[in-house]
C-alpha cells in the first residue's frame, strides 16, 4: 500500500469513525427528544383527563342541583295548586249552604261589619228570591246603635251582600272576603295539608 492509499484509507477510517459518532449522537438526542415528547404528551394526557373528570363532576353537580330545583318547583306548584284548590271548594261549601245556615252566616257577616248609623244591605237576586222571613228583623235585633234594611233592588253579585252607608260599601261577597283573607286561609290550610 502506498501512502496515498494510506492517508486515503486513514481519511475514510476516520471519516466512517465521525459518521458512526455523529449518527449515535443523533440516535441519542432523537431518543431524548422522543421521551421528552412522550412525557409531555403524557404530562397532557394527565392534564386534560383531570380537566375532564372536574368538568364531568360539575356537570354532574350541575345536573343534580338543576333536578332538585325543578323537584322543589314542581312539588311547589302541587301545594299551591292543592292550596288553590281548597280555597275555591271552601268557598263553594259556602256557597252552597242550605238556605238557614247560609242566612244565619250573612246575618253573623252584617253585624260584625255594620258601622254606626242606617245602612242598606244589597243582596243578590237570588238570595232576595229566598230571603227568609224575619230576615231584617233578626239582623236589626243583634245591632246596638245602628239599623241595617234590605234593599229590594238586587245587587250585581252572585252572593253575599254589599253593605252601603252613604258613600261607603262594604263587599261582604263570599269571593271578596276569601280573597281579603286569602294568605291567612293560605297559612291554614298549609298547617292542615302539609
Amino acid at each position: 500500500m502506498t501512502g496515498l492509499e494510506k492517508i486515503i484509507g486513514r481519511i475514510e477510517s476516520d471519516s466512517a469513525d465521525k459518521c458512526k459518532s455523529i449518527i449515535a449522537d443523533a440516535n441519542a438526542k432523537a431518543e431524548r427528544i422522543l421521551k421528552d415528547a412522550q412525557a409531555e404528551c403524557d404530562r397532557i394526557n394527565e392534564s386534560v383527563l383531570a380537566e375532564i373528570k372536574i368538568n364531568g363532576e360539575r356537570a354532574k353537580e350541575l345536573a343534580e342541583s338543576s333536578a332538585h330545583q325543578k323537584s322543589n318547583q314542581t312539588l311547589l306548584a302541587a301545594k299551591i295548586e292543592a292550596i288553590n284548590e281548597a280555597i275555591a271548594n271552601a268557598s263553594l261549601a259556602i256557597k252552597n249552604l242550605p238556605d238557614d245556615k247560609y242566612f244565619s252566616a250573612l246575618t253573623a257577616l252584617a253585624v260584625s261589619n255594620a258601622m254606626p248609623g242606617n245602612g242598606v244591605m244589597r243582596l243578590s237576586k237570588g238570595d232576595l228570591e229566598r230571603l227568609p222571613e224575619g230576615f231584617e228583623k233578626n239582623i236589626n235585633s243583634k245591632l246596638e246603635g245602628s239599623t241595617i234594611s234590605v234593599s229590594g233592588d238586587p245587587a250585581g253579585i252572585s252572593d253575599g251582600f254589599i253593605l252601603v252607608y252613604g258613600d261607603i260599601e262594604i263587599n261582604c261577597t263570599v269571593d271578596a272576603l276569601i280573597e281579603e283573607k286569602r294568605d291567612e286561609l293560605k297559612e291554614k290550610i298549609c298547617s292542615i295539608i302539609f
